[in-house]
């Protein structure tokens, strides 16, 4: 589950399946969650700390992966994130879960051509 931030409300969007609350419940629990954070979404910058917080919730359903601009090499943190550089290459996962994308819509699109099982927000 998502949580509800003080940002505006998430949209799900290029959802090439149906929607997952029609889905029966999954009995595993092996899920992967990815937050792209362009960095800039027009002027204004991305606040980090939001990005760090959302990814350190969604570690605790499973395991979070923050992919950014200024992130120079792969680096866990100590709960558990794991940060990533940003490139058009996105990583290659087993199964994606959820791509949460901060502001950028193009990044939206590769997310959802990259992950077609996963549900993408655009934030």
């Amino acid at each position: 589950m998502i949580p509800s931030l003080p940002m505006k409300e998430a949209l799900q969007v290029f959802a090439a399946r149906a929607d997952a609350s029609a889905e029966p419940e999954q009995t595993s629990t092996y899920r992967n969650f990815l937050i792209i954070a362009p960095g800039t979404v027009g002027a204004a910058t991305v606040p980090d700390e939001k990005v760090v917080a959302l990814a350190r919730h969604l570690n605790q359903e499973g395991y979070a992966y923050v992919a950014r601009r200024n992130q120079k090499e792969m680096e866990d943190d100590s709960s558990g994130v794991r940060y990533l550089p940003l490139s058009h290459q996105l990583p290659a996962f087993g199964v994606m879960t959820a791509v949460i994308v901060i502001g950028d819509p193009l990044w939206a699109a590769l997310s959802a051509a990259t992950y077609p099982e996963a549900d993408i927000f655009l934030m």
